[in-house]
């Protein structure tokens, strides 16, 4: 089970702010990124009540990140 974060923009000397969590239950790293990456678009598209994520990252079932993602990013 994996943990997808979108989060805000990268603060320098903040901790990352966590705008919304979920979890889902892929098994594989790639196929949570390519979960996540469709979610962003849709969020991105109908967001209105809270902030535009920037990016997310993956957690695994420890807790560890094992991906991230931003809009920076090509």
């Amino acid at each position: 089970m994996f943990q997808i974060e979108f989060v805000g923009p990268n603060r320098e000397g903040a901790p990352v702010e966590v705008l919304d969590r979920m979890t889902t239950d892929l098994t594989s790293v790639p196929q949570v990124v390519a979960h996540a990456k469709s979610l962003f678009s849709n969020v991105i598209v109908q967001r209105t009540h809270k902030p535009i994520p920037h990016g997310f990252r993956i957690l695994d079932a420890q807790g560890s990140e094992v991906a991230h993602w931003n809009i920076d990013e090509t």
